[in-house]
This record gives structure tokens, C-alpha cells and sequence, in this order.
């Protein structure tokens, strides 16, 4: 639950002397909701009925003292959570030792300052919204990645299907390789997800330990913040593109377009492309050079665009880079009327006449069982032309790298 802009926070006051509790109370009572215990017994009911964001404990006082008040609450799990800054005139470090073993997580020394017991209280509080947060964020990253998994299995039911389907059409003998196919292509939006997801829970586990024991700097959680921001941001293409990915082997299977159409800058998409793919394409000395200007609006299937482009790169760094260590690969495009003028150069080794004229061919590939599966090549050729009506073409020689080049609609046809 999301809480207002103009909620206050909840402090909880507790001490025997009912005029430390009224000086305290003047300096919080314009910024907080203060309530106020003069025992330990009050201190417990009030919590009982409500749960406070912060409590002031002093901790020398009759009957039940503030440690015994500590211990009690944070052995209960409703409010074990709660802040506790101890208050007490007994200024000695085995007082503050015993009191942060107890689970609270600061100690004021009596008389207070006031301008001190402010700032600490702001910046405890300040953790503990933060730490709301990220567990709500948490809790949002895990409905996201399970709705993203239904999505996936949805679809992984759909190859079985389709498996079974091809098996009894007597085409069981290429089912294998489409297969292998799909799993290479899948393999890297799936793993970086994975490791994306084991990062971010790492961080979260770190950040609520550093809440919890007092550790946290303003410039950590600066930094959490960002790395969570970019983690998400970088999990969800990641799972979005594996769902397209397999929506694409949906579409070469069935030999149908239902990738859902929108309009789009050509220069945003392509370099999110590339973004995503930079996790697995960092392992490797070479790089992707974008030179598309923006304001080439297409309005088209930006999924199997996607498609192409990774096929593309991942065939480049395949087959063109190998052996080598400075392998650029260039991606361009120019607007030419209602149409836009795609291409992909490498700078690598080039192809024989004899592989450039079987290199759209299915299951045709220098690769095959070394990372190979000779689909690549098919599926953008599928792509360009069944699917965004458009036609392709590839010059090479070898030593001399290659082009490909694609003419694409700029609106799509029905």
C-alpha cells in the first residue's frame, strides 16, 4: 500500500518522566504523530494495538526497563521490525554495546541535543521507509517473473504441440534441429533473466541487513536504488524477449505473422536490441556500432525486427569474427519514401560463392553441432519477407566481411 504525502509518521515516546516525554514531544509534534508511554506495560499495550514507525525507549525505569521492553518486542514478529533508539542519561559504551545487542538500532545519550535526536530519528526513518520500499519492490519483481514464466510456459506447450503435430505430418526427422534451434536462441534472454534475478535478491538480502543493523550510508542506498532500477529494467526486456522469441518459432512453425504491431522510432528499438544483447556479447573483444538517426518511424512488428537484428549479430559473431579479436559490426538505415533501407556490416572473414548462394537455405551451416543449427539465416529470411513484406539481400567475398542488406515497408502490410 502506497501512504500519502501528507502521512506522518508514528513515533511512540516512552519514559517514566512525563517532562522528558514533554520535551521530546515539543520537538517531533509539527513533523510526527507522537504518542507517549511512562512504563514499560504501556509502552507494550500501545504497540499491541497499534504498530508505531519508531519508538524512543528510555531505558531506566521502574517495574520493566527498556531492555526487557526491547527484548519482549522484538521477539514478537508483529513488531519485531519496528525501530528502537534507546534514551538514556547512563552514557557509557557498554551501555550503547548491550543496547544495539538487543536489537535496537540507535542510542541517545541524555540530555539530548536536539538538533542530534532529530536528525537521527529523520534518518531512521528514512531507512525504514526505504527498506518498505524495496520489499514492496521485491514483492512486484516476483509478480512480474511469475507472470512472465505462465507466459512462458504457455508458450513452451504450444512447441510440444506443434512437435507432436510435425511428428505425425512425418517430419519428425528436422524436429530435432528446430528444436536445438529455439533453445540456442532462447539460451541468452533466459540466462541473463537468471542472473539478473539471483543478483537483485542478492542485493535486496544485503540492503535489508545493512537496514537492520544500522550500517547504511546515503550513498549506498543511492547506489542500491540505481542498480535495482537498471536490474529490473534489464530483466524485463530479457523476459519480454525470450516470450517474442518464442512467439517467432510460433510464427516459422505455423508460417504466420501474429506479432502484435505498433508504431516505433527504428533508432529506439534497435538500440534496445543491442542493449540486450550486450550481457552476452561483452564476453567478446568486438562490438556493435549503431548509426541509425532518429525520427525513422516505422509502423511495423518491432518483434520480429528484433528477431532479425539478433540473428544478424549473433551470426555475425558466430561465423564472421572467428579467429579474431577486433571484429566491428555496423548497423545503419536510411529512409527512402514509404520505405527504409536497413543494414548490417561486419568486417570479418567473409563467405565463398558457394556458402552465399545456400545461405538462406534451412539447416544449411558451417557450424552445425559447434553452435550452429543452420535455422539463423532461414528465420530472418522468413522474417523479412512473410512477415514485415519486405526482401533482403547479402554480398561477401572472402576477407572482404559482409553486408546485408534489407528494404522493409515502413507501414507494414495487413
Amino acid at each position: 500500500m502506497h501512504r500519502s504525502d501528507s502521512y506522518k509518521p508514528t513515533l511512540l515516546l516512552v519514559d517514566d518522566q512525563v517532562l522528558n516525554i514533554q520535551l521530546l514531544h515539543q520537538l517531533f509534534k509539527d513533523d510526527y504523530t507522537v504518542c507517549s508511554a511512562t512504563s514499560g506495560e504501556q509502552a507494550l499495550a500501545f504497540c499491541a494495538r497499534q504498530v508505531p514507525d519508531l519508538i524512543l525507549l528510555d531505558v531506566v525505569m521502574p517495574v520493566m526497563d527498556g531492555h526487557e521492553v526491547c527484548t519482549r518486542l522484538k521477539s514478537d514478529p508483529r513488531t519485531r521490525d519496528i525501530p528502537i533508539v534507546f534514551v538514556t542519561a547512563h552514557n557509557n559504551p557498554e551501555e550503547e554495546t548491550a543496547a544495539l545487542r538487543l536489537g535496537a538500532v540507535d542510542f541517545i545519550s541524555k540530555p539530548v541535543n536536539a538538533s542530534v535526536v532529530r536528525a537521527r530519528v529523520g534518518a531512521q526513518l528514512m531507512l525504514r521507509k526505504t527498506l518498505r520500499e524495496v520489499q514492496e519492490l521485491n514483492h512486484n519483481l516476483e509478480d512480474r517473473v511469475a507472470q512472465r514464466t505462465a507466459e512462458l510456459q504457455q508458450a513452451l506447450e504450444y512447441l510440444h504441440q506443434s512437435r507432436e503435430e510435425l511428428a505425425q505430418s512425418q517430419a519428425s526427422a528436422t524436429l530435432s534441429t528446430l528444436i536445438a534451434g529455439v533453445s540456442h536462441e532462447l539460451s541468452t534472454p533466459l540466462g541473463n533473466s537468471k542472473m539478473v534475478a539471483s543478483t537483485l535478491a542478492e542485493q535486496a538480502r544485503n540492503m535489508a541487513h545493512e537496514v537492520q543493523t544500522g550500517q547504511l550510508k546515503r550513498s549506498g542506498l543511492d547506489q542500491f536504488l540505481g542498480e535495482v532500477t537498471d536490474g529490473v529494467a534489464l530483466l524485463q526486456r530479457n523476459l519480454q524477449r525470450a516470450v517474442e522469441l518464442l512467439g517467432d518459432f510460433r510464427q516459422v512453425a505455423a508460417d504466420q505473422a501474429s506479432e502484435q504491431r505498433r508504431v516505433f522510432d527504428l533508432a529506439e528499438v534497435v538500440g534496445e536490441i543491442v542493449h540486450t544483447l550486450s550481457p552476452s556479447l561483452k564476453r567478446h573483444p568486438h562490438k556493435v556500432v549503431v548509426t541509425i538517426p532518429s525520427g525513422i518511424v516505422m509502423d511495423s512488428l518491432p518483434g520480429p525486427l528484433g528477431q532479425i537484428v539478433i540473428n544478424l549479430v549473433n551470426n555475425a559473431y558466430l561465423h564472421a569474427f572467428e579467429g579474431r579479436s577486433d571484429g566491428v559490426l555496423t548497423i545503419d538505415a536510411t529512409q527512402d519514401g514509404l520505405q527504409v533501407l536497413l543494414g548490417i556490416s561486419d568486417n570479418g572473414v567473409g563467405m565463398p560463392a558457394e556458402h552465399l548462394g545456400k545461405l538462406f537455405e534451412p539447416f544449411f551451416s558451417t557450424k552445425i553441432g559447434k553452435g550452429g543449427t543452420g535455422l539463423g539465416m532461414a528465420i530472418v529470411q522468413n522474417l523479412v519477407t512473410k512477415t514485415l513484406g519486405g526482401r533482403i539481400t547479402v554480398a561477401s567475398a572472402p576477407e572482404k566481411g559482409t553486408r546485408f542488406e534489407m528494404v522493409l515497408p515502413r507501414t507494414v502490410p495487413t
